[in-house]
Parts: C-alpha cells; structure tokens; sequence
C-alpha cells in the first residue's frame, strides 16, 4: 500500500532550459533512493508530456503527469495533484509538496510520518539547509558542501531529537485534513504565486481550532536541502500576481485571517504591515460613509 505521495509543480523556463533539468534532476535523482517515491507532476513549462515522460523514464521514476506546459501558477497546479491524488488514490495517508530545486536523503520523510502520526498534527517540514548554508528554521549557518553526494551526508548527520516552531517545504500533510480543509482554493488565488501557504495554513489553523493556539511545526529529526525561490522569482510581473493573491487572502479570510497569521508567524513585520493596511482602508470606508 502506497502510503506517501509526492505533489510537484515542475516548471522549467525555456531561458534557463538546460540548468532548470540539471537542477530538476538532482532532485528526482535523490527521491528515487527513498522507498516510497510516486510522485503526481504538474507540467508547467517548456517540455511537452512526451519529452517529459523519456525523461522521467530515464529516472527510474514513477510519475503521473498532468498539466499541459502551461505556467498556470502555483496554486492551480498543487491543486489539480491534489485533487488528482484523492481521486484516484483516495486511501492515501500523506501528501507531500516538494520543489524542482530540492536535493532529499534517503527516506527523509520517515521521520516526519512517525510524528505526525504520535502527534495528531495535520502537517509538518522538516528542517530545511538553504543555498545559503543557512539552518532554517533555526537560523543558523554551515558551510555548504559542493558535491551533491556530501551534500546528502551533511543532511543526514543535521537530524537530531527536536520540534521547533516554524513553516518550511518540503511540508507533508496529513491527506484527510487537506482534503477536509479543500487545500488552495483558486478562486481566491488567481494570482501564479503569492500567500499560497498562508492560505493553506490558515484552513489548518481553523481546523485545529483557534482555542488551539497551533501553529505550525518543523521535525528536526529530518533535513533537505532548499535552495528556496529559485525559478519563480525571476519571473516578470510577479509582483501583479502577489498583489492578486495578497487580495484574495483578504477576500478569503478578512482582517480576522490576518491576526491570526500574524501570531502563526510570531507577530511577523510584514503580516502587522497587511493587518493595519487593511484596517486603515476599512476605518477610511467607514469614516467616508459616516460623512455621507
């Protein structure tokens, strides 16, 4: 029985073709040596569903893909895996998201299933070493190893017997929540990038229960390497669609969502930013119709 399935949205730029499968490659590369590695594909670029599957073939992965070479956005393409993956695979346990730019050890989530499964959580990361050589989410930094090998082994000798308070992908999902919670709702979402996460952690967050206090968590006992915004934010425009999806997180979840994000993220700058934002534009409805 397949317990884990692996959602990506794989997205490689025709201006950077051969160095995005390099980087695509290393990654699946690694996921193949852990014992559970289906994985459900979004195509969102470049590649056609025919070069795509000799290259997955010459992985030695079993994928699914869908899609059809079109950026049609993070949000979008999470969720058709999703949906996919509950429709055909509807007693799967755990989904995972991962990233085209991710280098993943042997068995890396094992850990991670064994706490949520002592634990009742509805998600969890593992902890994550950036192209930084930082330590998140402790905030700490190493010297990063440049063969891909020692990369592995530097993530293995990380683990150590902690929890820490903190939001990174890799994230695995308990499937059942997800699916109750609906995952990324589009129609809020339009945008190709921008506050998915927040999104989705805030559905969480309602479904523990606010009286609840959760906030999300980090299993140090497993590491993988996140080079972190590596493709995306070289796209023109981004900045449309993070207006677009900063929009529908408030349509979504009101100034009420976004207190509560700001204590998911520890009374975070930019969150304390959004809230007076939009209060100060909800007082300045309020006050135009009191003069009226």
């Amino acid at each position: 029985m397949v317990r884990i399935i692996h959602s990506l949205p794989l997205f490689i730029r025709e201006s950077s073709r051969e160095s995005d499968l390099q980087m695509a490659t290393l990654a699946l590369d690694s996921l193949r040596k852990s014992d559970e590695s289906m994985i459900v594909i979004y195509n969102q670029g470049c590649l056609t569903h025919e070069e795509l599957q000799v290259w997955l073939d010459a992985r030695e992965i079993i994928g699914t893909l869908l899609g059809s070479g079109q950026n049609v956005g993070i949000a979008a393409a999470r969720q058709a895996c999703f949906e996919y993956i509950w429709t055909q695979y509807p007693d799967v346990e755990y989904i995972s998201e991962i990233h085209v730019d991710m280098i993943f050890p042997p068995n890396w989530y094992e850990p991670l299933l064994a706490y949520l499964e002592r634990s009742g959580e509805p998600m969890v990361s593992p902890g994550i070493l950036t192209a930084s050589g930082e330590l998140q989410p402790l905030q700490e930094f190493i010297t990063l190893p440049d063969d891909p090998d020692e990369l592995i082994r530097t993530l293995q000798h990380l683990s150590r017997e902690d929890i820490a308070q903190g939001f990174v992908h890799p994230v695995i999902h308990q499937a059942s929540v997800l699916r109750q919670i609906g995952g990324y709702d589009t129609r809020f979402l339009s945008g190709k990038q921008g506050y998915e996460d927040d999104s989705l952690l805030l559905g969480m967050r309602y479904y523990m229960g606010t009286r609840t206090a959760w906030r999300p968590k980090c299993c140090l006992e497993s590491w993988v390497f996140h080079t972190t915004m590596a493709q995306r934010m070289s796209l023109p425009d981004k900045h449309i669609d993070f207006a677009r999806n900063e929009e529908g997180l408030f349509r979504q979840y009101g100034v009420y969502g976004i207190n509560e994000l700001l204590r998911i993220h520890g009374e975070s700058d930019w969150f304390r930013y959004l809230h007076d934002k939009y209060i100060a534009d909800y007082e300045g409805v309020n006050d135009r119709h009191a003069k009226e």
